[in-house]
């Protein structure tokens, strides 16, 4: 139904972070992002990797107005599980629904500073 593809700067989301600390990270990530990029051992390369993943994700169901950084939560990968999960909620549901999208797949990759998502919106 969609496809979308997001690259984030690990050094510039450790910036934002830095400038504008606790207010930006509860701006961006819910909790449960928030905590398990924590402890991840580099919370600055998972919450790269997150934010492009929203922005992917954001993309593949065609870069509406008014989807919220919380409307798209990027949950880590259950044991046997394909890799992480998205959930949507508000606007991001509301827009998955009126175009038949059922699920989110995505894919998180880091390398060389950089953070890339792509996530296709199944329907």
């Amino acid at each position: 139904m969609g496809l979308g593809l997001d690259l984030c700067p690990i050094d510039r989301m450790e910036q934002a972070i830095g400038r504008h600390g606790d207010r930006f990270v509860e701006r961006i990530f819910t909790a449960l992002e928030t905590s398990h990029c924590n402890k991840a051992g580099r919370p600055f390369e998972c919450m790269a990797g997150r934010f492009a993943a929203k922005e992917a994700a954001s993309k593949a169901l065609g870069a509406p107005k008014g989807i919220g950084w919380h409307d798209v939560e990027v949950v880590p990968a259950v044991s046997g599980a394909r890799g992480p999960q998205v959930i949507l909620r508000g606007r991001a549901r509301e827009v998955a629904d009126e175009r038949g999208v059922t699920s989110m797949m995505i894919s998180i990759t880091h390398a060389a500073g950089m953070a890339a998502a792509v996530a296709v919106a199944v329907g």
